[in-house]
């Protein structure tokens, strides 16, 4: 596949056909790297400062609209010339017959690439680019960029971008100041205290206020903790010994999972000369919070993550005792536990995940109204790979694969190349000798690991795997020794028709380069990520919020490694939370969950629908991602929140609590519709006469403000909202308003969905509305 800029600067596409018409085959992917981030903050809200507003991207397609000049690169393939002389003569000649000008062309050249690969730079207009664009010979033309290294991405994405010498800290960062002394504890498999992301170099003392411990055990002694890692805790008692066999007891991480979460979460900054995989995604790697300390609880065992009840509820009652302020939690929570009811009652921020059952709907298990539960979606990152065929078509996937210190080429040798409809073991017990080939295997319900471990025992290179979304790289990630490439479906049936035409089938696989900025689709809601609603209380939308948790690039042991899953997710939620309860300290845990929720982005930065990717992509809905995705600048001054007293959910769900170590009793036998709790979403699964919902809301913006009410009714239904307007004075800090929902039509149908937004000048605040028309209670 080719590639060309469109005036916007976004890829255009030149068929593979009219490529080889032009004979311009050199392997060739795009750009790598991204545009300045003194531009880049400055527009759109994927990698804005805090402080910026949706206006200067519309300013942005109004200068691409414009004449002005701007250097463009144009690439042209192999050279083709002897001399180098008779190259930049070339380029000369095409400019002159674009400018229609030998002196203008002189005065527009910029570079001239004459050795490697033939192309030229040039300042030229928009219009001018794309003339360029459809010259015979031309291969791709792209606005410049300004090559450095970024982040481990994700914080940048969401706006929280780290002090550099290109840009400064975020507001909320420097508001926050880093998050410095909020105590984030993460109940997971441990962590790896040597890790350069638990640097405590600069700390403090440690808060008097805390009460944790050191737990020391065969490979863990009472100094693996220090100034960042204040408290680590190990829980064996009700967990199968199976699970643990193997393992010292002791807080150390070694199956990776909780090092990564940590990380993400409050992992101190680390450089770009440390920070990456194997070169790729280089950058500053830290946590949302860099400066807050973590409270580590082991109740997860085995690499595959083994989490027993009694293990975790334990954690979670030492760390209410401990006093830590948020309590990140990567694993999926089925049940409305206690534990964490307990710990917002103590005033815990409570973070859950959604869960990687998705796509299909209805597979989210928590349900907590209390705490936050984070579904996951991509980031405007892409490690792009390039595969060229026999034939010189080229085809562009996803990897991770990258040539080790100990190759003898720099670049990636053709080899033999064929598609598989499977890639059992048996379909390899007749191949004793693929040494070099390259397989593609065509059947997306098979376990890959074992077939790439078959293919390199028998000597393979390459092994490529078909996918409804090249952004699900789970796949990969684990894939050693060999390169594994994951295409879509499109593309895998191009290769496949190409082996099958040819004889001799060939192929080759170059490393992966790392892609970042606008020409990346993001956010989306991640392909694994839960979907609701809930089966068992679907009054309560969830999940509440997305985040960024596709290929996140986090610490594990001494290194930095990739995964994807909503595990990766809640920590940034977590990190989030800790910033703002350093910016609000006497905020509730409702409160910083409604400020996340109703601040969420439902739109991209070109003002488009978030996706979500699934069997089929789709425009995402409140069962994707909740409110929307999260935009933590916006959380930390919404205007208005939806706060709970935690005493409320007893309302609900007939909770007995105590402030004493005894349990919650729940009687959910008697409980009252969840949709009457003041949270900061409105879901009807039942809707069969009109119902009124109150809610009510406090101003912790302006003192005096004034919101009107904008409602997207859901479809079906008629919504009223009285009284229509808001109005917040030093007195009148707290207003309750109802919602009147009334169906238009007898029927039994699906969910459908809206919103309500209470808006003035400068702020908006968002609450889905999900409903669903019944005849009768069964049907």
């Amino acid at each position: 596949m080719r590639y060309k800029t469109a005036p916007s600067g976004r890829i255009r596409h030149k068929s593979a056909a009219t490529a080889r018409s032009e004979d311009q085959s050199f392997p060739w992917s795009r750009t790598k790297g991204s545009e300045s981030r003194d531009d880049a903050f400055k527009k759109g809200f994927a990698a804005t400062d805090c402080t910026v507003h949706p206006s200067s991207f519309e300013s942005e397609l109004r200068n691409i609209a414009s004449a002005t000049l701007q250097v463009y690169v144009a690439y042209l393939g192999d050279v083709k010339h002897g001399h180098p002389d008779e190259v930049v003569a070339s380029h000369h000649d095409m400019l002159t017959t674009l400018l229609q000008s030998k002196e203008d062309a002189s005065a527009s050249m910029v570079y001239n690439y004459k050795h490697g690969f033939s192309g030229f730079a040039a300042m030229l207009t928009a219009d001018q680019a794309t003339r360029l664009a459809e010259f015979p010979g031309v291969i791709s033309v792209e606005r410049s960029k300004t090559y450095r290294t970024t982040t481990t991405r994700s914080w940048d994405f969401l706006g929280l971008n780290y002090p550099s010498s290109h840009t400064p800290a975020s507001e909320l960062l420097q508001a926050s100041n880093y998050g410095e002394d909020i105590i984030i504890g993460v109940v997971d498999t441990g962590i790896w205290p040597e890790s350069r992301s638990f640097s405590d170099q600069g700390y403090g003392p440690v808060p008097s206020r805390w009460k944790g411990k050191c737990q020391v055990g065969p490979d863990w002694g009472s100094n693996n903790c220090s100034r960042k890692i204040i408290g680590a805790r190990f829980y064996t008692a009700g967990v199968p010994k199976e699970y643990f066999e193997g393992e010292p007891l002791s807080p150390r991480d070694h199956a990776g999972h909780g090092t990564h979460t940590a990380s993400t979460a409050a992992g101190s900054a680390v450089g770009q000369e440390a920070a990456s995989f194997h070169g790729i995604a280089a950058g500053v790697a830290r946590g949302g919070a860099p400066h807050a300390r973590i409270a580590v609880y082991k109740s997860c065992w085995s690499k595959e993550g083994h989490c027993p009840t009694p293990a975790v509820l334990a954690a979670i009652d030492d760390a209410i005792h401990d006093g830590v302020d948020v309590l990140s939690l990567s694993l999926e929570m089925s049940e409305n536990s206690y534990g964490t009811l307990h710990a917002v009652l103590k005033g815990i921020v409570m973070v859950h995940t959604a869960g990687n059952a998705g796509p299909h709907m209805q597979t989210i298990r928590d349900t907590s109204p209390w705490a936050i539960t984070v579904a996951a979606t991509n980031i405007d990152r892409s490690f792009d790979t390039v595969i060229t065929l026999g034939n010189k078509q080229q085809i562009v996937g996803q990897s991770l694969y990258y040539q080790g210190k100990k190759s003898s080429s720099s670049r990636s040798s053709f080899g033999d190349f064929g598609c598989l409809r499977s890639c059992t073991a048996e379909v390899f017990d007749g191949a004793q000798d693929l040494k070099g080939a390259i397989l593609l295997c065509n059947d997306q319900r098979e376990a890959l690991f074992p077939a790439a471990q078959y293919l390199m025992d028998r000597g393979g290179t390459g092994l490529i795997i078909v996918s409804s979304t090249t952004d699900d790289m789970r796949p990969v990630t684990d894939c050693e020794g060999i390169a594994c490439v994951v295409v879509n479906i499109d593309d895998a049936e191009r290769m496949c028709q190409y082996s099958e035409d040819t004889s001799s089938a060939q192929a080759k696989i170059e490393p992966a380069g790392t892609v970042t900025g606008k020409e990346i689709l993001a956010p989306k809601v991640a392909i694994f990520s839960s979907r609701g609603p809930s089966v068992t209380y679907p009054a309560i939308l969830k999940p509440d919020i997305a985040a960024p948790g596709a290929n996140i690039l986090a610490a594990k042991q001494d290194g930095y490694v990739f995964k994807s899953g909503t595990s990766m997710a809640a920590p940034h939620v977590a990190g989030i939370a800790a910033l703002l309860k350093v910016l609000h300290p006497y905020w509730s845990p409702a409160a910083i969950k409604s400020a996340m929720v109703t601040t969420a982005h439902v739109t991209d930065e070109r003002g488009m629908p978030i996706m979500a990717e699934g069997i089929s992509r789709k425009i995402a809905d409140p069962f994707d991602y909740g409110g929307g995705t999260i935009n933590p600048c916006g959380a930390a001054h919404p205007g208005l929140i939806y706060d709970i007293d935690p005493s409320d959910y007893s309302k609900f769900f007939k909770c007995t609590i105590s402030n004493k170590r005894t349990p919650v009793d729940c009687n959910t036998t008697t409980m009252q519709p969840a949709y009457y709790l003041n949270l900061p979403s409105i879901s009807v699964p039942d809707l069969r006469h009109p119902i009124t919902v109150s809610r009510t809301v406090t101003n912790v913006g302006e003192v005096n403000s004034v919101y009107h009410a904008a409602v997207q009714s859901p479809a079906g239904v008629k919504m009223e909202v009285v009284p229509p307007v808001l109005v917040f004075d030093a007195t009148n800090k707290v207003q309750t308003y109802q919602v009147k929902l009334s169906p238009m039509w007898k029927l039994h149908g699906y969910y459908t969905f809206g919103s309500l937004t209470w808006h003035n000048d400068q702020k908006t605040v968002r609450i889905p509305i999900v409903t669903r028309l019944t005849i009768e209670e069964f049907y």
